[in-house]
C-alpha cells in the first residue's frame, strides 16, 4: 500500500466517523439515520483494519492504527461515536 493510499484510507475513515458523530449529536429525533451512519462507520472501520492487515502482511498494528485515526476524528469533533 502506498503512502497516498494509506492517507486516503485514513482520511475517509475520519470523515465517515465524524459524519456519524454529527448525525448522532444533531438528529436526536431521527435515531434511525444516526444508527445507520454509526453502522456504516463501524463497517468502514472493519474494512480499514482488513486492508491494513493485508498491507502489513498479517503483522499486528492494523487495529491500533485505525483506532488512532478514530481517536483523532473524535478529538477533532469533541465527541465520541456511541457504539
Amino acid at each position: 500500500m502506498t503512502k497516498n493510499e494509506k492517507a486516503t484510507l485514513e482520511a475517509n475513515l475520519k470523515l465517515v466517523w465524524r459524519i456519524a458523530i454529527n448525525c448522532q449529536e444533531s438528529a436526536k429525533s431521527v435515531k434511525d439515520d444516526a444508527k445507520e451512519k454509526a453502522a456504516r462507520a463501524k463497517g468502514y472501520r472493519e474494512a480499514c483494519i482488513d486492508v491494513l492487515v493485508y498491507s502489513y502482511d498479517g503483522k499486528s498494528g492494523a487495529t491500533d492504527a485505525v483506532q488512532g485515526w478514530i481517536d483523532e476524528a473524535e478529538q477533532q469533533i469533541g465527541a465520541k461515536l456511541e457504539l
